[in-house]
């Protein structure tokens, strides 16, 4: 009797009659056999099989029926970070005869004749991206990544797909449409959240259940991050469905260090303990994640041995669900988000936007001061405010470069009655350290903010520093409108919700304009409000931009930036990603005094003015060098042009 190549109903069947274990960890195995951490654990099926087919063995005879191959970060994305992503199909086919050679073993060497299966795994890819993945075009999609794995593994007769360690649903649930449209091998679908009850995106498990089940996933369930009794809670506090089926592929504990070594807690006796509870709650596909070792496996399978026939056989119940878990009532689905009609309570923040849409509105963008002597600044924003703009714009280390902290100048200027638009970059701080600083600036009443992607560290003055980049600024959009949900980044509740007016920005000097709009309404469709440009120069650019997101119908604010001299112009144009000056204008600004060049600056700006007016409301005016004089100076004008408008 042979251990693999069986049919494809074999494993639903074997699932039908009661539980079936899985296997436990790869990586953290070989880490604990003295692998280093930063090797590429899944190449290792072609550089060292042995090794991987000695864990194989090690799980079958501690009582494993399920082997996953060792390809959780086997796709493109995942191998990168070893400059291996052109190894994908490679490591991937030999990881599946790796796992068939280790049953053949197993079966040579024990005499045991049983079944066991082997499943292609397929991990997560969210921690993995970077702003190049997002923006490297249709070859680096999502679907391509896993498609391209999928492709390696299918090539090789996986007994079915194992997909593990997904934070979002939103992530988990393309891998799953991904895989049903090129097979119907089982698939074992399984999510991540850092919560109990929640999502990473905002879901509750039940609604993730649900959604996963739809797409074609045979069993779904919880692996990972929330280790045995957060996964163990999850079961306990939802409603489980006696027609489905649900896997539980826990940590051997919770990750600590211990000694400067990374290491789980939670002994085999624990996990065995709780995953037989898990079992007796209704979960029916049983495997170890990180930490887990076959010891683990072992001792589970001993103690499942004793367990009552019955038992062995549990179907889902309808078990008591702590009503304390409301997400669904707070999230309503994931389009259902506040818009700038609906800020209730919030004077500032939709007035000034919803404003654009019917009056020129004018906000000034004025660079916090690189130095502790924010004097300048103050008196700066005076002027402005005596010239009667809308709103401060206020930049986030722009270019890399280090300045005072936007949010302390933000509720400077608010006391000072100027209402402040912050901007938040995706280079500097990690999830937690943004989630902390919008619910900071909540605190402060503080609601208008543009988030950005933000120019890399090596750009600016500490070109060491790191660049964190945790998500692009359409994902960041996405998390904000969670928070305007009352729902946090990790997806716990809030008790509270916040009242963000979230803008993005757009460059319109580029190559291929169509593809930056199609940028900009993913942008959009994330649940952006409104839109603020780089500086425009060229008068062209106004109809061309107007046709072009007339479409969106949502508030733009064309930018505007006074120059002062011929190499400031020169500067612009040739050192500043995103501003593009034409020839005729850097002609303009070729005068011999500083003088004569600020007035020429000022003369184009106003002409600018008048040709945007033509097709927008919103004017967003850049300040130079803290000379809040000349973006005054321009305020001023177009409130005389609004009173000639009248």
């Amino acid at each position: 009797m042979k251990l693999s190549g069986k049919k494809q109903g074999d494993f639903l069947t074997l699932l039908e009659k009661g539980h079936v274990i899985g296997d436990g960890a790869m990586a953290t195995l070989m880490h604990q056999s003295g692998i280093p951490a930063r090797t590429c654990f899944e190449a290792l099926c072609l550089q060292d099989p042995k090794l991987i087919t000695e864990a194989h063995v090690a799980y079958l005879a501690a009582g494993s029926q399920v082997i996953q191959t060792n390809t959780f970060s086997g796709h493109r994305l995942g191998l990168q970070r070893y400059g291996l992503e052109n190894q994908v199909w490679d490591i991937n086919r030999a990881a599946v005869k790796v796992a068939r050679d280790a049953i053949h073993t197993y079966q040579k060497q024990s005499k045991v004749e049983r079944e066991a299966f082997v499943f292609g795994t397929i991990g997560s890819t969210a921690d993995l991206k970077t702003p190049d993945f997002v923006h490297q075009g249709a070859k680096m999609s999502l679907r391509f990544l896993f498609e391209e794995q999928l492709s390696a593994l299918l090539e090789e007769s996986v007994d079915g797909i194992l997909l593990e360690t997904f934070a979002d649903l939103n992530e988990l649930q393309l891998a799953v449409e991904t895989v049903r449209r090129q097979t119907n091998v089982p698939i074992i679908a399984n999510l991540a959240p850092e919560v109990v009850g929640v999502t990473r995106d905002g879901f509750s498990i039940e609604e993730a259940f649900r959604v996963l089940e739809k797409e074609g996933a045979n069993v779904v369930g919880l692996n990972c991050r929330l280790g045995l009794s957060g996964i163990l809670r999850t079961y306990e506090n939802i409603q489980l469905n006696p027609n489905s089926r649900y896997a539980a592929v826990p940590n051997s504990g919770l990750l600590h260090m211990v000694d400067g070594e990374y290491s789980y807690t939670g002994n085999a006796d624990y996990f065995a303990s709780i995953s037989k509870q898990l079992i007796q709650k209704g979960v029916s596909f049983i495997g170890g994640c990180c930490g887990t070792t076959p010891d683990h496996i072992r001792t589970l399978v001993k103690r499942l041995e004793k367990l009552p026939e019955e038992e062995k056989r549990v179907r889902p119940n309808e078990f008591s669900v702590n009503n304390s878990i409301t997400i669904r009532d707070v999230v309503k689905g994931d389009q259902e988000t506040d818009d700038i009609g609906n800020l209730e309570g919030d004077s500032s923040g939709h007035s000034l936007i919803q404003k654009a849409l019917y009056e020129p509105t004018i906000i000034v963008e004025l660079d916090p001061p690189k130095v502790l002597d924010i004097e300048g600044y103050m008196e700066a924003t005076k002027i402005l405010k005596d010239a009667g703009v809308d709103a401060v714009t206020i930049a986030d280390n722009s270019l890399g470069s280090v300045r005072v902290s936007n949010m302390a100048i933000a509720s400077l200027i608010k006391e000072m009655g100027v209402e402040p638009l912050v901007h938040i970059a995706c280079r500097d701080r990690n999830l937690i350290g943004q989630q902390s600083h919008l619910m900071g600036l909540h605190v402060l009443g503080i609601h208008h903010i543009l988030l950005i992607t933000g120019d890399p560290s090596k750009f600016g003055d500490l070109p060491g520093a790191t660049s964190v980049f945790d998500v692009s600024s359409t994902d960041l959009t996405k998390m904000v409108k969670k928070l305007n949900n009352g729902i946090a980044f990790s997806g716990q509740p809030l008790k509270q919700r916040s009242k963000f007016v979230v803008g993005t920005s757009f460059n319109p000097h580029v190559r291929n304009f169509h593809k930056a709009i199609d940028r900009l309404k993913r942008k959009l469709d994330a649940g952006a409000d409104y839109v603020m440009t780089q500086p425009i120069y060229d008068v062209r650019l106004f109809e061309k931009l107007a046709r072009a997101i007339e479409p969106f119908q949502v508030p733009v604010f064309v930018g505007i930036m006074p120059m002062v001299s011929s190499r400031n112009a020169q500067f612009l144009h040739n050192e500043v990603p995103g501003i593009q000056i034409p020839d005729e204008i850097l002609e303009r600004m070729d005068k011999e005094s500083k003088e004569e060049a600020t007035q020429e600056g000022l003369a184009i700006s106003e002409e600018l003015i008048n040709e945007a007016l033509t097709y927008f409301n919103g004017i967003y005016l850049v300040t130079p060098f803290l000379r809040a004089e000349l973006t005054a100076h321009l305020t001023r004008y177009i409130h005389d042009l609004k009173a000639v408008i009248k």
